[in-house]
């Protein structure tokens, strides 16, 4: 896409993934299903969202910084049956394979589980308990902050 400002499309794109991102294995299609949109649509907007500054970030919103207290495993969580790592390793992966932002692809969660050697359900599962847990607070944008003009 050439250089342009938000436009229509753009905003409600925004307003609707500043709100949750689904649990599901095609998101964008979703979004995009909400919207009128079409699943390729939904990325190439958010990629050029992303590129142009208007979004600073795409994934999740942790509640620390990684190594904060909000933000450290709870050792007692059982580890996914597809895994072979304890919990607490999963959770510290999984965050920072997502610190910089999801992958804008079709299907975010399985990408992630295939960094991480996990199945996309394992990822969806263990986001949804972050999620509910408050580890993360939503997946979503972060909009570029304005700098203040004097």
């Amino acid at each position: 896409m050439p250089p342009r400002g938000p436009d229509a499309i753009d905003r409600r794109l925004i307003e609707r993934l500043q709100g949750p991102l689904p649990m599901c294995e095609r998101p964008f299609a979703v979004v995009g299903s909400e919207l009128g949109l079409a699943e390729d649509e939904v990325i190439d907007r958010l990629r050029h969202l992303l590129a142009q500054g208007v979004v600073a970030h795409f994934g999740p919103l942790f509640a620390g910084a990684a190594g904060d207290d909000d933000t450290k495993p709870d050792d007692s969580q059982p580890a996914f049956a597809s895994l072979q790592v304890p919990a607490a390793d999963f959770d510290r992966d999984l965050i920072t394979a997502t610190f910089s932002g999801l992958p804008l692809l079709a299907r975010p969660y399985e990408a992630l589980g295939a960094m991480l050697g996990a199945s996309g359900a394992s990822v969806r599962a263990r986001l949804a308990s972050m999620l509910e847990d408050g580890t993360i607070r939503r997946i979503g944008v972060v909009l570029r902050q304005k700098r203040p003009t004097r």
